[in-house]
């Protein structure tokens, strides 16, 4: 019998890629406008780049940061400033920091649909949402959601000894609703750590398909329980597993 469900936040139950779209848009706007000397455009791409972590190899100085998320963002503005001959103060940078962030937070908000469908969902279950990230960047987006108005339990995996995959965040989530495995579901947009970590607890796992051509080349390294385009398919699911 199913008892509660673990949900992913970022592209799952919210439109992170769409907050980002606009978020960059702000960061553009602002950077033209500060400073017309810099490529706004190449700084935007690798300054979202940066973010998530895909420039740690070519700026190693910037992972010892990582400690700190908001230190390590405005230190990668400067880094790539200074990358196009143009040194800028650290409140500069944390202006410019700050001017990606009140975008995306203005754009971040609930998938359509998602919010009814929680209500629904919280009538019957136990709903947990585990998120990865840092504090830094994943606390303003459960505030700007209110998400703790729509579920039970939250888990933000900045603040735990390990991010999904790992098994501990998900033993973590079992013990708060007291449940096996084989009565919960974890419904993620990430192979490598929904899907990977749901079936590494034995938990059945629901992916959302974004449509991305790399996660399909993972598809059989991280093959889930069910697929879904939607997340309000996952009421079909339930339907279909649990009936």
């Amino acid at each position: 019998m199913l008892k509660a469900i673990f949900l992913d936040m970022d592209e799952t139950l919210c439109a992170t890629s769409v907050a980002d779209k606009q978020a960059l848009a702000t960061l553009k706007h602002y950077v033209q406008s500060q400073f017309p000397t810099v490529d706004a455009d190449i700084f935007c791409q690798r300054y979202i780049a940066g973010i998530y972590k895909q420039l740690n190899d070519e700026f190693p100085q910037l992972v010892m940061l990582l400690d700190n998320e908001l230190l390590f963002r405005q230190t990668l503005v400067q880094t790539l400033f200074s990358q196009q001959q143009l040194t800028i103060s650290f409140e500069q940078a944390a202006a410019i920091q700050a001017s990606f962030d009140d975008g995306r937070m203005a754009g971040f908000d609930f998938f359509p649909e998602v919010k009814t469908m929680l209500a629904t969902l919280r009538q019957y279950y136990k709903l947990v949402v585990i998120t990865n990230g840092p504090v830094f960047s994943q606390h303003p987006k459960l505030i700007a959601t209110a998400m703790a108005e729509h579920v039970d339990y939250i888990i933000v995996g900045g603040e735990e000894p390990a991010e999904k995959p790992a098994l501990s965040i998900f033993k973590k989530a079992l013990e708060l609703v007291e449940c096996q495995p084989n009565e919960v579901l974890h419904m993620g947009d990430s192979l490598a750590a929904d899907i990977a970590g749901a079936n590494g607890a034995g938990i059945v796992s629901v992916w959302v398909d974004t449509g991305k051509e790399s996660d399909h080349e993972k598809l059989s390294q991280f093959p889930p329980t069910y697929i879904v385009t939607e997340p309000q398919q996952l009421l079909d699911v339930i339907t279909q597993h649990f009936a």
